[in-house]
């Protein structure tokens, strides 16, 4: 290549670059960094302590004991609203490696308010910029929150950090992935546990698609911007990361504020108790569980998981007539799991091998009714029923 043609070409690039600022500048109300060589574009807006949509709260009165366990966070530190950072990436592709952060999209508390700063490459060189102001907000807080940040958004930016020979430790720091909590709480009722989909089903916020755009189109609308500097789609992406942003702080409010039990304002229609129970439960909280699902009989609710797990727990209880209610509801709700230890508890605890039979028989007969057979299971059935026979010949 000829020094004219090398000349033409950096300074094609260098009126691209200044193209396609303008365009951002007249398009999204923002600043660039004072970078001299490179600068990022940003956006900052702060909220009150309730959003601007539906009124949802960003910051929860306390952090539950429950929630500090699941996540493994230090329940003896002290915590305020300063030590919390968000975030949100919108990238070049969905892989962990060759992959552009060109949004990094951050909510964090300052002076009582939620701020949503959101840092844009407006060309891939100023990706090492943008890095100077997201190590200073991470370097002045403690706690990490994500919607599937463990897996995507951590490592993306670990990968992209170690390109540029920048070390920063993100995994030192304490990390709450709200996704993982979220399917542990709502993956039995929602149709899937996509942050979206937990806006529309549990925090009632739908997104205009006349404004926002689908997470697939994002990263050929960047390549775009950067071909013929139409800043209209991106403007699309900074609305679609700041919602992210927001509504991963509201539900992570909802979450915290709802989790413990009692619940302060009685029952939220939208949260599983069930699923809240089985939380408690993992953790060996068997007394809030059991309270937890005795209040959903008392309130109406009643199936066949719930008053299994309620058998089971009142079973380990050694309370073997409150297992024995339990599971027979269960079984006469065509719980198969139940008619199993229904079975065992007639045969060890009642010795009543008559109604013990009996539901071995409607066990077997659901086993044989199943699209796939399991013939070891049946194979166990009969023996048990051959067993239960000889013991009532006895009896």
């Amino acid at each position: 290549m000829t020094n004219d043609m090398r000349q033409d070409r950096e300074l094609y690039a260098s009126e691209l670059k200044t193209m396609l600022r303008e365009a951002l500048l007249c398009a999204i109300e923002g600043k660039f960094s004072s970078h001299p060589e490179d600068p990022y574009y940003y956006t900052r807006k702060a909220y009150p302590m309730q959003t601007e949509i539906e009124g949802l709260p960003l910051y929860p009165q306390s952090f539950p004991e429950v929630l500090l366990n699941w996540a493994k966070l230090d329940k003896t530190k002290p915590r305020s609203q300063e030590d919390i950072l968000v975030l949100d990436l919108e990238t070049t592709g969905l892989g962990r490696t060759g992959t552009l952060a060109f949004m990094i999209g951050l909510g964090y508390y300052e002076n009582g308010q939620f701020v949503v700063e959101q840092l844009f490459l407006p060309d891939p060189d100023a990706e090492i910029s943008s890095f100077d102001r997201l190590l200073e907000l991470v370097r002045s807080r403690s706690l990490l929150i994500t919607f599937n940040g463990k897996t995507f958004d951590v490592p993306v930016l670990e990968s992209r950090l170690l390109y540029h020979q920048i070390w920063l430790n993100l995994r030192q720091m304490e990390h709450l992935d709200l996704l993982h909590i979220a399917r542990r709480l709502w993956k039995n009722k929602l149709p899937s546990c996509a942050l979206e989909t937990i806006e529309f089903y549990v925090l009632g916020h739908i997104r205009d698609k006349e404004l926002d755009i689908e997470g697939g189109d994002i990263p050929q609308t960047y390549f775009q911007f950067l071909m013929n500097g139409d800043p209209e789609l991106i403007r699309r992406i900074f609305i679609h990361n700041h919602h992210d942003i927001l509504h991963t702080a509201a539900l992570f409010t909802l979450i915290a504020d709802s989790i413990s039990y009692p619940p302060a304002h009685g029952f939220d229609i939208r949260i599983d108790y069930h699923a809240l129970a089985r939380l408690y439960q993992s953790q060996g909280e068997e007394e809030t569980a059991r309270r937890i699902l005795v209040d959903l009989l008392a309130s109406g609710m009643v199936s066949a998981d719930i008053m299994r797990d309620l058998g089971l727990i009142y079973k380990k209880a050694k309370e073997l007539d409150c297992a024995l209610d339990c599971f027979r509801v269960a079984s006469d709700l065509n719980c198969p799991a139940s008619m199993l230890e229904l079975c065992m508890l007639l045969e060890k605890h009642s010795k009543d091998y008559t109604e013990a039979l009996a539901w071995a028989e409607k066990l077997k007969t659901w086993q044989l009714s199943r699209y796939i057979v399991n013939s070891k299971k049946i194979a166990e059935l009969d023996k048990r029923m051959e067993r239960l026979k000889k013991l009532k010949e006895r009896k």
